[in-house]
């Protein structure tokens, strides 16, 4: 058996006519999958520029709320991410009960999902997720 496969890797009887198309195929699709390589790295790059800007706001005003929804939501159309197709996981509220003090991190976790277009001719549907979360220290002591 090993020496039937053996003999049908080394033939290279019609090799010439196929090898070129059957190359070029590959190159193809390797190249098509490496646009898809770099989406999945620009929408990183996206989300981590918005939540990078959010955490600095959460930073002076101690945390979360409806206005720094807002401001989350805006960076995002600006840098052309869809806002209803990114997740805010977890946000430090500015809320809490005791409230977040001078010194105390301040968490936003946020996701998305980035769809793979390269696999579609192949019937296939992939989605990679794509995470992003940062800390920072709370810059103001709320008195209380």
């Amino acid at each position: 058996m090993y020496k039937k496969i053996r003999s049908l890797v080394n033939s290279q009887a019609g090799e010439s006519a196929i090898t070129l198309p059957v190359l070029m195929l590959i190159i193809a699709m390797v190249l098509y999958m490496g646009v898809d390589f770099l989406g999945i790295y620009a929408t990183s790059q996206k989300l981590r520029t918005a939540a990078s800007e959010t955490i600095n706001l959460m930073k002076i005003e101690n945390g979360w709320d409806s206005g720094t929804q807002i401001f989350f939501r805006d960076m995002l159309d600006k840098l052309g991410l869809p806002p209803n197709q990114v997740q805010v996981n977890f946000a430090t509220p500015k809320s809490q009960s005791p409230p977040v003090q001078r010194g105390d991190p301040v968490t936003l976790e946020v996701s998305t999902k980035y769809e793979v277009r390269s696999l579609r001719p192949l019937n296939h549907e992939f989605s990679v997720p794509v995470k992003v979360r940062l800390t920072g220290l709370a810059q103001e002591y709320v008195r209380q």
